[in-house]
């Protein structure tokens, strides 16, 4: 009986302590002082600002790569097609068919050469300067058409 009793007791006398408990004050943890609350805050605003800043870092390298990706893609395209040029005829900007003809420089180069030292040879060394300069102008002009006539019709 006596056990009952004391389980009697402990059951009314609960609800009392607990109110009791309840009614202490709580301590506040100095780890939660308002001043504290204010370097979270700094350091949520540092925290805000870098990640900001990353992002908007990785947008611009983002852009870059595209444009990047974008300007080899034109160099490739461009390549090729200039690679894929093999004849004479190519198709120009209006769809009209055009020709690879020579501008005649190699032909002007080679003839001038000739036509200074036949020039000089025909001279006999009297006005040397005369014959070397009349003879290239004549073998550069003669070099010149001679390799302009070649392929002067597209195949």
């Amino acid at each position: 009986m006596t056990i009952t009793r004391m389980a009697l007791a402990l059951a009314l006398l609960a609800p009392i302590a607990a109110t009791a408990a309840a009614a202490q004050p709580v301590q506040a943890d100095s780890r939660w002082a308002t001043d504290d609350y204010a370097e979270m805050d700094e350091a949520q605003r540092r925290w805000d600002d870098a990640q900001a800043r990353f992002e908007r870092e990785r947008d611009a390298l983002e852009r870059e790569r595209l444009a990047y990706d974008q300007a080899r893609a034109r160099f490739d395209r461009n390549r090729a097609r200039s690679a894929a040029y093999d004849g004479p005829t190519w198709a120009g900007p209006n769809g009209e068919v055009q020709c690879r003809r020579p501008d005649g420089t190699t032909g002007t180069i080679i003839g001038g050469v000739a036509g200074a030292l036949l020039g000089r040879a025909i001279d006999g060394g009297r006005r040397s300067a005369v014959g070397t300069i009349l003879g290239g102008g004549a073998g550069a002009l003669a070099g010149r058409a001679v390799e302009r006539g070649r392929d002067a019709q597209c195949r």
